[in-house]
C-alpha cells in the first residue's frame, strides 16, 4: 500500500526519502601482486625519468618544440632499456621450459605490458610542451603545468597502492606519496645541476 507524501515513497530499501545510499565501492581488479609490484614499480620509474627531463627543458627548446621530443624520447627509450633488461635478465638459470618459443613470447609479452607505464607517463608532459610550441601557452606555464602533473601523479601512489591492495585509504598514504613526489623532484634538481 503506498503511503502519503510524508512516507517512504520512491525510497529505496533502508535509505529514507532523500538521502543518498551508501556508496559501494568497486573492489579493485584482480591482478597478480609481483605483476601490480612490477606495473607500479614503473610507473614510478618511468614518472621519475621523465620529470627530470621535464625539468631539463630550457624556456627555448619548449618554444622550438625540442621539449616535446626530449620527453617522448625519454620515456620511450627509458622504456625499451627497461624490456631489453628484462629480456636479456630472464636468461639467468633458465628452464627447458622457459627456453621454448611460445614460453619466451609469452614472458615477452608480459614484460612489454608491465613496462608500458614508464612510456606512457611522457604522453601528457609532451602534449603540454606541445600546447606551448603551438602557442597556446607560455613556456613557463607549459613548464611548471608538466613538472606539476607529473609531481601529482606520483603524490598518489600511496593511495593508489593502498586501494589496490584492498586495504582502507588513509592520510599516511597520500603523505607517503606527497614524500615520493618531493623525493622525486628532488632527483631531478639533482640530475640538472650535475650533469648540466
Amino acid at each position: 500500500m503506498r503511503q502519503g507524501s510524508g512516507g517512504r515513497v520512491g525510497a529505496r530499501r533502508g535509505v529514507p526519502r532523500g538521502a543518498r545510499p551508501p556508496r559501494i565501492r568497486p573492489e579493485p581488479p584482480h591482478v597478480p601482486v609481483e605483476e601490480m609490484r612490477e606495473r607500479m614499480s614503473s610507473y614510478i620509474y618511468g614518472n621519475i625519468t621523465v620529470l627530470a627531463a621535464a625539468l631539463a627543458v630550457s624556456p627555448h627548446q619548449i618554444d622550438d618544440g625540442a621539449a616535446v621530443w626530449a620527453v617522448l624520447a625519454t620515456g620511450v627509450l627509458t622504456f625499451l632499456a627497461h624490456v631489453l633488461a628484462h629480456l636479456v635478465a630472464q636468461g639467468f638459470g633458465e628452464t627447458d621450459e622457459e627456453d621454448a618459443p611460445s614460453a619466451r613470447g609469452a614472458a615477452a609479452r608480459a614484460v612489454v605490458s608491465r613496462a608500458r607505464p614508464i612510456a606512457t607517463s611522457a604522453l601528457i608532459p609532451a602534449l603540454v610542451y606541445g600546447a606551448a610550441w603551438a602557442g597556446w601557452i607560455a613556456p613557463v606555464w607549459a613548464q611548471a603545468a608538466a613538472v606539476g602533473i607529473l609531481a601529482v601523479r606520483l603524490a598518489f601512489v600511496g593511495v593508489f597502492m593502498q586501494r589496490y591492495s584492498g586495504r582502507k585509504l588513509t592520510m599516511s598514504g597520500l603523505w607517503g606519496g606527497v614524500v615520493l613526489a618531493a623525493v622525486a623532484i628532488g632527483i631531478g634538481v639533482a640530475k640538472l645541476v650535475l650533469t648540466h
